[in-house]
């Protein structure tokens, strides 16, 4: 049985693995069974091709700190935006115009979708009030209104992206894990006939107490200088 916990993303690691110790260490055990071998590790290689064809589908992720630092430039202007009003002499233009009923700092708060809203509000607003005599405010507040606008279609595009593309991966992951069981099934059967069962799980690394395939860790992991994996001359006779 494969390891059910192998997720779209481990199919890479073990399935390239499973090719390179099926040909280090089953082909030639027993030679009237190589072109089985041979069978099992194009097999193998095709499903990883063709899980690796669909993860290439999924979105790339947005970039974490240019979103970062554009929202925290939101929220700083809205912050000095609601300072820069107050402090107009006599008041002549109300808060609430801009933020209706809530302090600046707890709007600067919102999240993308929300402050896109907030922004934009601003933005329009800001004309109509002839209180507000630098015109830096409006050039301001209309750039952001466009940067987070356009991230917020990109993040909903990406969201509606991955979701349609799930199924596919799902499906994809489990027609993979039914080569990956079959193959098991087979090298099974080789190594029963040579007496060396006990190298399963050198040839599938789900099987290993220790992950010896890079990218998958355990509590207890091989000592330093310890081979990644054995090759047939390395193993016991």
């Amino acid at each position: 049985m494969s390891d059910p916990y192998i997720d779209q993303f481990e199919t890479q690691i073990y399935g390239k693995h499973a090719c390179e110790q099926m040909t280090a260490i089953c082909l030639g055990r027993v030679p009237e069974l190589d072109p089985m071998v041979q069978f099992a590790v194009a097999a193998q290689g095709q499903a990883n091709t063709d899980m690796k064809a669909v993860l290439d589908k999924q979105p790339k992720p947005l970039p974490a700190e240019d979103t970062a630092a554009l929202l925290a430039e939101a929220r700083d202007t809205l912050v000095r935006f609601g300072s820069y009003i107050g402090s107009l002499k006599g008041r002549p233009v109300a808060l609430r115009a801009f933020f209706r009923d809530e302090n600046p700092s707890i709007v600067a708060r919102k999240r993308l979708v929300k402050l896109v809203a907030v922004v934009e509000h601003i933005a329009a607003e800001i004309p109509k009030h002839p209180a507000i005599t630098d015109p830096t405010w409006l050039a301001d507040f209309s750039s952001l209104a466009n940067r987070l606008s356009s991230q917020k279609v990109a993040a909903h595009g990406a969201k509606v992206e991955k979701l349609d593309i799930a199924p596919e991966v799902a499906a994809q992951r489990e027609r993979w894990l039914a080569v990956y069981s079959a193959n098991k099934l087979l090298v099974r059967g080789l190594l029963s006939h040579a007496g060396k069962t006990e190298l399963m799980s050198l040839v599938f690394d789900d099987l290993a107490e220790v992950h010896h395939v890079a990218g998958v860790r355990d509590d207890d992991a091989p000592e330093d200088g310890a081979p990644a994996s054995p090759t047939r001359d390395a193993t016991p006779a």
